[in-house]
């Protein structure tokens, strides 16, 4: 089990079904979300600046608009008060692009890239995988 997970979405439906999920499963004793990047590195922001760490595991939507997957990462990892990076990013897609996923897995932050939706089978996968 997680103590915290994150989840930064635009889409209501797709937010609703990963939270759910996660507390059904007990993957995650506190979930919080976000409806895109911007207001999510605030957040972080906010919290590294008083030193907490990072969260156990963040799920980031590719495709959203205001700030996307990809624009979200590069700022995440530009932060100056980050600790120490370890991968905790898992990347959801509703239109799988090969391209992305090749991205992903350049990445050392991001553990996994899924095609939404989430299901309690993958959240099984990854809570034995850790």
């Amino acid at each position: 089990m997680h103590r915290t997970a994150i989840i930064i979405d635009d889409d209501p439906i797709s937010v609703l079904v990963c939270e759910t999920l996660l507390k059904k499963t007990a993957f995650a004793e506190e979930v919080i979300c976000f409806e895109n990047g911007d207001k999510a590195l605030d957040y972080f922001s906010d919290r590294y600046q008083r030193g907490e760490g990072l969260p156990d595991i963040i799920f980031l939507d590719v495709i959203m608009p205001v700030t996307d997957g990809w624009e979200f990462l590069e700022a995440y990892e530009a932060l100056e008060k980050l600790p120490e990076k370890k991968p905790h990013i898992v990347m959801l897609s509703a239109a799988f692009d090969p391209q992305d996923k090749a991205k992903a897995e350049k990445s050392p932050l991001i553990t996994a890239f899924i095609s939404k939706p989430i299901t309690t089978d993958i959240l099984t996968e990854m809570a034995e995988a850790s």
